[in-house]
């Protein structure tokens, strides 16, 4: 299956570097890029997509703005923000939006491609570098009340042994294919705990398995 991809971000020769970067890959296709928020709610009109990549600074429509335009009028189109260091804030307000998943806009070009692929899978992705900077954010905004609920306590209990690992390396922002290469099993086999692991600790995607595994003080 070809992964049709929209780009946004108001920095030209980025865009275009993206464009090249995922062009390269054989099974992603980049059908539209935009230069603004805007435009990318425009292209996504005109386009049938599998997976935005929006910046998530850009004048006109900020990438949060069109990602909750995009996703509201096509629900099955994923997005994939991507983010600097300095945007702690607006990363937290992403993740309020829903969006799948965070990216730094300094990523290897095979990181860019795996990350994307995942998102189309119905993975989420955190980059490790930004699972920090999140963290932080969840715990002043959610300072005193966060306490396990009885329903993680309970799934917690039924986590096995393999299970915790995962859980451990999903804190950390490790992706399924270096969870697999950390604990030498396929990767098959880390989506099927990692599934498993949602439905015990009642988690949506993975940034929820990451506060949990913090709540529970486990990293």
């Amino acid at each position: 299956m070809t992964i049709r991809v929209l780009l946004a971000d108001d920095q030209l020769l980025l865009l275009k570097a993206l464009a090249t970067i995922l062009g390269a890959n054989p099974d992603i296709e980049v059908v539209a890029q935009a230069g603004n928020g805007a435009e990318a709610v425009e292209a996504a009109v005109k386009h049938k997509l599998d997976v935005a990549v929006l910046d998530i600074r850009m004048p006109v429509m900020d990438g949060i703005a069109a990602a909750q335009t995009i996703m509201a009028a096509h629900p099955s189109v994923r997005v994939l923000m991507l983010t600097t260091f300095d945007d702690e804030d607006l990363v937290e307000a992403a993740l309020a939006a829903g969006v799948h998943g965070f990216l730094l806009k300094d990523a290897d070009p095979e990181e860019l491609a795996a990350a994307v692929r995942a998102v189309a899978t119905g993975e989420s992705v955190l980059a490790s570098r930004v699972t920090g900077h999140v963290l932080e954010s969840y715990r002043a905004a959610r300072a005193g009340r966060g306490e396990l609920t009885p329903e993680q306590r309970q799934g917690l209990s039924l986590v096995t042994p393999r299970e915790k690992d995962v859980l451990l390396l999903v804190a950390r922002g490790a992706s399924n294919s270096e969870i697999a290469e950390e604990l030498h099993v396929a990767e098959t086999t880390v989506k099927t705990h990692v599934s498993s692991l949602m439905s015990k600790l009642h988690a949506r995607d993975r940034v929820a398995l990451v506060l949990t595994a913090q709540k529970a003080c486990l990293v």
